[in-house]
């Protein structure tokens, strides 16, 4: 209607992405609306002002074919937000820090840009303490690993990592920056504590040897540490030397965050002086500090590499009060707390009560440590397991009767002490299944327990006393390798209706 149009690109960091001012010139007044970041693989952006869709004048000036697109109607008319670029400390102040010059323009600081400096950095790789709070999503993942995107997500992100600043960095073998997220602090991720400790020291003597030098001083040094979960890198430490002796004989951690549901690997690499290889323990805590039970540890000159995954967060919340074993994926524990974080189910399940996921993780647990014959598994406890070999029942979605058939799986092995979070089972029949460990004494907290079959195994030891405290009214342990004592607790079964000792070692005293 007589106003001069223009619209102006302003490039982000990443060449693909635009934000488009449009400047509006009528009767001497100037109105400048902004966008947002968008992609130019799309030529629509819905939060653009008043739904307006944008098209790339370039496709018009390679004649490609294209149509004028219309405003978006169907957005409410009290939606549309026009403000002035023109900023003015009272009515139209500058964004995120920013200073109104004279020229009613702004300066723009914290990485603001834009017109009135409204567009926020977020998402570009780097970041920003001004905006990593949880209103701009932790500056858009950018100060987290797993959520950072581009290639100088972590570089320059941790200012003393481990907490050593002056020490010298062992450029012969390693010319690599730090890389870490020492400012991530969305409570979305797991925390783990890295410590190291532990050092052998090389004294003058070794030191002489090894470099020809009289006046060597002891010193010891750390490996270089790589943390990687999931394909990503959230730690990366270089080798350092340290070189004050007492040093060597502190313990230097440093915590990180990762995302629940990863599967991570802490590798280090040992370096050498000369015939010398550098030694020390490295272990990996879940939380912000090292008061807990580590979950992996080892000495880094007999194990490189430690294994370990982070269930998912209200699974690690409730197994981890159970055992530690649930981050070490070489175990039963930690091979069922991983299946269960991504079967798309337990997670649910966890949220709407702890009973029920462990009820869930017992059973996953029972799996992984028998290796059923039958591959077709499916652990969800009231819905049949998919194989013949394993009948369970249930009453209010809560397990009460587990049967394992005879010679049901391929390994030989302990009866899984989870079988006890069974806390409604009243049967539990494990019988001609070649178990050889010891009846575990925690089998006292199946209280409601009315029938244990558990003859024609290779189970050793002694009937543990616990066994008492059930309300069992029939006992089958016959055919066992079981040796001491009838323990008198027995005498206290006064529903006990049957019982089958025979074919063990066991005296009366």
């Amino acid at each position: 209607t007589g106003g001069n149009v223009s619209m102006q690109e302003y490039m982000d960091t990443e060449p693909e992405f635009r934000s488009i001012l449009l400047n509006i010139v009528f009767n001497g007044t100037n109105v400048s609306l902004v966008t947002g970041s968008v992609t130019l693989n799309t030529a629509e952006l819905s939060y653009s002002p008043s739904g307006l869709r944008w098209f790339r004048m370039r496709e018009a000036a390679r004649g490609a074919p294209f149509n004028y697109p219309t405003a978006d109607q169907s957005r409410p008319v009290d939606e549309i937000l026009l403000s002035c670029a023109s900023c003015d400390d009272n009515e139209n102040p500058c964004s995120f820090g920013g200073k109104c010059l004279d020229d009613s323009t702004c300066a723009c600081v914290n990485g603001g840009s834009g017109a009135l400096c409204k567009v926020p950095p977020t998402g570009d790789g780097r970041c920003n303490p001004y905006f990593n709070n949880e209103v701009y999503g932790w500056d858009g993942g950018d100060c987290c690993g797993g959520t950072c995107m581009g290639p100088e997500c972590g570089l320059g992100g941790l200012s003393a990592p481990f907490g050593i600043e002056s020490y010298e960095q062992d450029t012969r073998t390693d010319a690599f920056s730090v890389l870490g997220y020492g400012s991530c602090e969305d409570p979305s991720m797991a925390p783990l504590t890295i410590e190291v400790k532990d050092f052998d020291v090389f004294d003058i003597v070794e030191w002489y040897a090894v470099i020809g030098n009289e006046d060597g001083d002891p010193f010891c040094s750390t490996a270089a540490i790589n943390v990687r979960c999931n394909g990503v890198t959230y730690l990366y430490f270089p080798q350092y030397i340290l070189n004050n002796e007492s040093d060597c004989g502190r313990s230097f951690t440093e915590t990180i965050h990762v995302p629940f549901g990863s599967q991570c690997e802490l590798s280090t690499n040992v370096a050498c002086f000369g015939i010398l290889c550098l030694n020390h323990t490295i272990s990996v805590y879940y939380g912000d500090d090292t008061s807990s039970p580590p979950i992996r540890s080892g000495n880094i000159g007999d194990e490189s590499r430690l294994s370990f995954g982070v269930p998912s967060e209200c699974l690690t919340d409730v197994l981890r009060n159970y055992s530690s074993s649930i981050f070490d994926l070489s175990t039963h524990q930690g091979q069922a707390a991983s299946s269960l974080s991504n079967d798309g189910i337990s997670e649910f399940l966890c949220s709407e009560g702890p009973n029920l996921v462990l009820e869930r993780y017992a059973l996953t647990v029972l799996n992984a440590s028998v290796h059923f014959k039958s591959s077709n598994w499916e652990p969800y406890q009231c819905h049949g397991w998919g194989i013949p070999a394993v009948n369970t029942a249930c009453t209010n979605f809560s397990v009460t009767s587990l049967v394992l058939e005879p010679d049901a799986g391929f390994q030989l092995g302990t009866i899984p002490t989870e079988l006890f979070l069974l806390s409604n089972l009243q049967e539990l029949v494990l019988r001609s299944n070649n178990f050889t460990s010891t009846i575990p004494t925690e089998i006292g907290l199946l209280t409601s327990l009315e029938s244990l079959e558990l003859w024609e195994n290779g189970l050793s030891g002694t009937i543990p006393s616990e066994i008492g405290m059930s309300r069992l009214s029939a006992l089958a342990l016959a055919s066992n390798k079981l040796t001491g004592t009838i323990p008198t607790e027995l005498g206290l079964l006064s529903s006990l209706s049957g019982i089958f000792l025979d074919e063990n070692a066991l005296t009366v005293s």
